[in-house]
């Protein structure tokens, strides 16, 4: 009963911070510079980790400023990743199409510049890559999950190489991130990974009622991609990830401690507790 309460009250807080980020997203988004827009962005995600109660650690350093745009790329477990993402290093990401139909949070996802791919269609393949470049161009940086579906975090899929095209053509940097989640005895989390026929629904529930727990956010060099195909480039950021994975951290820190502005790349307050 008491556990039925409490996850009660979770998702009522929850509820009450998607109305904060519909209502945010449908007045202010819209005519908001790239530096409001990536800090609101950033301080709603922090704020669903907490609601979440996953803290967010990293290891390695940000790109600053002068590196802007760059084209971030992840293994990917859960839709929880895009927000751990977001609370450190806003992106727009390139996600599955299935992505637009969740109940409010495609209809976030959509407003703030995710772009959607039918993974089976390669006439789309090709004009959302179109779209990717047209992104950078402008200024902003991407997201990429180069497995193409999500894992249950224990192993890397291999790379796909259609979505590097961009960043070839572009000649933008490619940031390298590996994401780990564990509880807080530092076990596997087995609560998060969003894998098999899993609905949505269901899996917001599982992370509600899951205990406390963190993820740890790797962050790799940049790598350059001129004069490489795109083949070599997956299979190098595959090796990288890889590698970022099976490392030990010597050091980890809470993101919420400090936050890089995106445009300016000077520390940020934490948000309130």
């Amino acid at each position: 009963m008491r556990q039925r309460i409490v996850l009660t009250i979770r998702s009522a807080r929850l509820l009450l911070h998607v109305v904060r980020g519909v209502a945010t997203t449908a007045a202010v988004l819209p005519w908001s510079g790239r530096k409001l827009r990536d800090r609101l962005i950033q301080n709603w995600a922090t704020d669903l980790m907490r609601l979440l109660r996953v803290t967010v650690r990293l290891q390695g350093e940000l790109p600053g400023a002068d590196r802007f745009p760059v084209v971030l790329t992840a293994n990917h477990i859960s839709w929880v990743d895009i927000f751990a993402i977001h609370s450190v290093y806003p992106v727009r990401f390139v996600s599955k199409a299935e992505v637009r139909r969740w109940p409010v949070f495609g209809w976030l996802a959509a407003k703030t510049g995710t772009l959607f791919l039918m993974r089976n269609s390669r006439k789309q393949t090709a004009a959302i890559g179109q779209e990717m470049e047209d992104v950078l161009t402008t200024g902003d940086s991407l997201g990429l999950f180069p497995e193409s579906t999500t894992s249950d975090g224990t192993s890397l899929l291999p790379f796909r190489t259609s979505l590097l095209q961009a960043a070839v053509n572009q000649e933008t940097a490619i940031l390298p991130v590996a994401l780990q989640y564990r509880l807080k005895s530092g076990e596997y989390n087995p609560h998060v990974p969003f894998i098999g026929d899993m609905s949505f629904v269901h899996s917001l529930a599982r992370v509600l009622a899951a205990p406390p727990s963190f993820v740890e956010i790797r962050i790799g060099t940049l790598v350059m991609p001129e004069g490489r195909h795109r083949r070599d480039l997956a299979l190098h950021l595959e090796q990288i990830t890889a590698s970022l994975l099976s490392a030990v951290p010597p050091r980890l820190h809470d993101a919420n401690a400090f936050r890089k502005e995106p445009e300016t790349g000077r520390d940020l307050p934490a948000a309130p507790q």
